[in-house]
């Protein structure tokens, strides 16, 4: 979440798993954050809020363990609370890459506490 903040989009870029790398180029990528980041806002600082477990399945069928973590966020666009960042850590030979990442909008109900 740092990198993202800092609009430091080629480290962020290092941290994604090899799966993710040979999908996106790396010239790509910070003008594709800039578009998935119009959704909610981008991120001005980030609380970590919840980490939980989980597995992902991969397109060749096999799965990697995960770990979820999720951060409040004050964005450009709303106050914190209103949006939240998630950020799926996976083990990628003998260290740990993001697997996934995004934004949650909070739509109705309450923000995690």
């Amino acid at each position: 979440m740092s990198d993202l903040v800092a609009h430091r989009t080629d480290a962020a870029f290092d941290k994604m798993e090899p799966e993710f790398t040979k999908m996106v180029n790396r010239s790509d990528f910070g003008p594709e954050l800039e578009k998935l980041f119009q959704y909610c806002g981008w991120p001005l600082d980030s609380e970590l809020k919840q980490v939980g477990t989980g597995t992902k399945l991969y397109g060749d069928g096999h799965t990697n363990p995960i770990r979820k973590f999720t951060y409040a966020a004050t964005t450009n666009q709303y106050p914190k609370g209103q949006c939240y960042f998630s950020v799926d850590v996976a083990s990628s030979g003998s260290t740990l890459k993001v697997t996934t990442f995004g934004p949650l909008k909070v739509i109705s109900g309450n923000p995690l506490p």
